[in-house]
């Protein structure tokens, strides 16, 4: 019997974060991380682009390893691609994570969703959000790559964050929404820029819980007792 694997895909270390996060709730399963550093950064691709450059690299995974569940850790391409992806690979669940805060549990405290320029442009929810005076959105066209370059020092992106969000810092935030798994790794520096704590949220814990209930009830997830590979592919 062949190895099943399960796709997580994204632009560089962002999805890492995502792939933590189900890998804590499903230990046993083998798990695929493609890192698709070649075409990054994302979120400043036309949606043509990222289809074209999607579709290419899963069906060449898709020749080498049994897939049986695609994951989508990354904002933009589940923003951009998921509709189109889930038609091409229709006999593959796909999960995609999703930027979606609870208005009514914010109520009127000040809120700042961070994405990059893609997502704010496609995705439904953050659109919806431009209704909200208490809401407030902003889009990095490179901030994901800037990230993956300074991973191991992310400090030194302290100055192009104040530069970025300082304009902000008068509008007294208090939650901030990240909608790129990239920024889970420069809390801290985003902390930083407001005088204030500041309550993050994302939503890897959620795809890791829909994960778990397509699998179990798809009859996929995997009956092995000892812990799963993991393979990284940065190149394709």
């Amino acid at each position: 019997m062949s190895k099943k694997w399960i796709l997580v895909v994204d632009s560089g270390n962002g999805g890492a974060w995502t792939l933590s996060k189900i890998r804590n709730l499903l230990p046993n399963e083998n798990y695929l991380f493609f890192m698709d550093k070649i075409h990054a950064p994302y979120g400043n691709k036309s949606k043509k682009c990222l289809m074209k450059i999607t579709e290419n690299s899963l069906k060449k995974i898709f020749r080498t390893f049994d897939i049986k569940m695609i994951v989508l850790a990354c904002n933009t391409l589940s923003s951009v691609c998921y509709d189109d992806l889930k038609s091409k690979f229709f006999d593959t669940p796909i999960i995609r994570i999703k930027p979606i805060i609870d208005v009514k549990y914010f109520q009127n405290q000040p809120t700042l969703v961070l994405a990059t320029k893609c997502t704010v442009r496609h995705n439904q929810e953050i659109k919806k959000y431009k209704n909200f005076d208490n809401i407030y959105i902003t889009g990095f066209g490179t901030l994901a790559k800037k990230i993956d370059e300074n991973i191991n020092t992310p400090d030194t992106l302290q100055g192009f964050l104040l530069k970025k969000l300082k304009r902000y810092k008068r509008k007294n935030i208090k939650n901030i929404m990240l909608g790129c798994t990239h920024y889970n790794y420069i809390k801290n520096q985003i902390q930083t820029v407001f005088d204030e704590p500041i309550n993050f949220f994302e939503n890897s814990d959620m795809v890791a819980n829909e994960v778990n209930n397509v699998l179990k009830f798809s009859a996929r997830k995997s009956r092995q007792k000892t812990m799963g590979e993991l393979l990284i592919l940065k190149k394709i």
